[in-house]
């Protein structure tokens, strides 16, 4: 029997099974793919992940693609773009999430993958995962780290259907171009560009140039109506034209994916079990970002499942202090993530971007946010407090 298992070997599942093993805990690391696998993903996180989980430094080679250095942020109806410096590491998912995976096994995480989970029994004495493939694992506790559909989530009954209006159905291709191209198009910084409503839907877009590919997605909330696969073609078409996106591009390439952009669930924790990363929707609703929060509850994840499991008592009360840490670390920030959401899809949108136009500085700071996904109590007064400023400096000029 095993301490853990991890059903989902992506960023959350395999940080929390790195330091599970670290702690000398014995863990099972389940995923329904081979590995290396790609995902549908932008790729792209603030630099200072590398900071918070410095043992990836010394991979850092095997994933870290480039750095792109500017951020240029697109309103709907593309009048005002506010453009400002901030770093935003690029990394194509197949080889970085390998990474995370490798650093977890070398730790003493034992993987198994290209194997699917059917279903997930648990009593009070463990928990039995059943896998399509016949096999039984057999554990004490279990984390669900398998995604938005995720079947931990469900059988647990912690999230057994999202509600309306807390998908956004995404289309994701990386297209390859030339490196000379990518510096000719989006210059030394190797710009990045965040899109708003396009198309009138709420949701985003975006467009991430590495080294010899860029990344471009689009994303529309589910119940906002209208054809997915049409306003991806459009939104092509559009970069193409802006001189954003080489002619040759084809969006018949783009692949599908669901991101929960509503906030996380309620509650994240059960007896002998707890959910990360996106099964928890543990994801930014302002750009659909969730490598960093998913790594961070990962390794919430484990401290509690270390002390949960020190103690012998794996109950959901044993557990409260995941909960807790999830919420301290980034839960207020994801609400105030998603009163900046309804902002930039206001009536107001237009009025607020014209005036961080108007000043560099506020372009910065709104820049880092859409780089690092962070509206801290204190990022959120501070561009406040700047777009206060800005406003009286106009009246008085």
């Amino acid at each position: 029997m095993y301490d853990v298992a991890i059903v989902g070997a992506g960023p959350a599942g395999s940080t929390a099974a790195r330091y599970l093993a670290k702690l000398g805990f014995s863990t099972c690391l389940i995923d329904k793919c081979g590995f290396p696998r790609d995902k549908p993903c932008g790729g792209g996180f603030s630099p200072q992940l590398l900071e918070e989980f410095s043992y990836l430094k010394a991979r850092e080679d095997s994933f870290a693609v480039s750095i792109s250095k500017t951020g240029v942020l697109h309103p709907r109806g593309r009048l005002v773009a506010l453009r400002g410096r901030a770093d935003m590491m690029m990394t194509l998912r197949e080889q970085f999430d390998n990474a995370l995976l490798n650093e977890a096994i070398d730790c003493g995480a034992q993987p198994l993958t290209s194997c699917r989970v059917k279903s997930v029994q648990a009593s009070k004495e463990k928990v039995l995962v059943h896998t399509s493939e016949g096999k039984v694992v057999e554990t004490k506790a279990i984390v669900g780290a398998d995604g938005v559909n995720s079947t931990v989530a469900r059988e647990t009954g912690l999230n057994v259907r999202w509600p309306a209006g807390s998908l956004t159905a995404c289309k994701v291709m990386e297209i390859p171009v030339n490196e000379s191209r990518i510096t000719d198009y989006y210059g030394e910084d190797r710009e990045y560009h965040f899109f708003a409503n396009f198309g009138g839907r709420p949701g985003y877009g975006w467009l991430f140039p590495k080294i010899n590919t860029v990344n471009v997605g689009l994303g529309i909330v589910t119940n906002a109506g209208g054809s997915l696969v049409e306003q991806f073609s459009l939104f092509v078409k559009m970069l193409q034209h802006e001189g954003l996106l080489i002619p040759s591009a084809e969006p018949d390439c783009a692949r599908g994916a669901l991101v929960p952009t509503a906030g996380p669930v309620p509650c994240t924790i059960v007896d002998r079990a707890l959910l990360v990363g996106d099964s928890a929707g543990m994801v930014s609703p302002l750009t659909g970002g969730g490598i960093a929060y998913a790594m961070r509850a990962g390794k919430f994840a484990a401290i509690a499942l270390a002390g949960a499991l020190e103690r012998e008592d794996l109950r959901a009360k044993s557990l409260l202090t995941y909960q807790r840490a999830w919420q301290h670390s980034f839960g207020r920030d994801m609400k105030r993530q998603l009163i900046a959401q309804k902002l930039f899809t206001s009536s107001i949108a237009n009025t607020l971007f014209e005036i961080g136009h108007r000043d560099l500085k506020l372009q910065d700071m709104v820049a880092h946010l859409m780089a690092s996904g962070s509206t801290s109590a204190a990022t959120a007064a501070r561009i406040v407090g700047r777009v206060v400023w800005v406003c009286l400096r106009e009246v008085l000029h």
